[in-house]
């Protein structure tokens, strides 16, 4: 049998396509879908940093660039976003589909066909942030999609607020979605699939945590 990929239809009708995905011998188009999932994850985290989100230090920049040396400054941030944009994408596809294929005996193609999914909600969370500091004025830390609104009211720590925007609806769902997914291929142990997939989730609340706690920090130094 041969699975033809589209991360689309595995996210809407998932019980019937994660039964083709199992039985299949031969998988078509995943590479093309992971070329134009890691190209989106690109444009959308270009398009974050062009408004300047993820750092306030930007939008000060004003103030001391003029003209061409601030449009100069600024396009090197827009570059920088396009480069965790790229990172976080094949972070995301291949670096958790290793870390599930250590555990469990699943094809790694497979588990990137997976994982093309989870890219998809990645990126429907960023557009999110996207379309909320247009609107709103809203950071990534402080969307109503996330407990960082609540951690607002609470405290002025800006590492608290940023642990706690980093647990949303998108990233449940995909909490929810990963473990349904490698259930459905592999026989395990359900406690055991949470651990796994929570300790992945953890790294990520941290690592967005670093990152949201030092970015105005380093952007500046680089722009000192």
């Amino acid at each position: 049998m041969t699975y033809h990929t589209n991360p689309f239809r595995l996210l809407t009708n998932p019980k019937e396509t994660l039964f083709k995905l199992r039985e299949a011998e031969q998988l078509r188009g995943h590479w093309l879908w992971t070329v134009l999932i890691l190209l989106a994850f690109c444009l959308v985290f270009a398009a974050l940093g062009w408004v300047g989100a993820g750092t306030e230090t930007l939008n000060q920049l004003n103030a001391v660039y003029i003209g061409s040396d601030y449009e100069s400054a600024k396009f090197s941030f827009i570059i920088g976003r396009l480069v965790w944009g790229l990172g976080l994408g094949l972070l995301v596809i291949f670096v958790v589909s290793l870390v599930f294929y250590l555990f469990y005996e699943i094809p790694y193609q497979k588990l990137v066909v997976i994982q093309l999914s989870v890219g998809v909600v990645f990126l429907l969370e960023a557009l999110s942030w996207l379309l909320l500091l247009l609107a709103a004025g809203l950071e990534w830390d402080r969307s109503p999609f996330s407990l960082g609104v609540i951690a607002d009211l609470f405290t002025d720590r800006p590492w608290v607020i940023s642990l706690f925007g980093a647990v949303s609806l998108f990233q449940l769902l995909i909490l929810y979605f990963q473990t349904r997914c490698l259930l459905l291929l592999f026989p395990a142990k359900r406690w055991h699939v949470w651990a796994v997939v929570g300790m992945i989730y953890l790294c990520y609340m941290l690592m967005l945590t670093l990152l949201g706690g030092i970015g105005n920090k380093i952007v500046a130094f680089i722009f000192a």
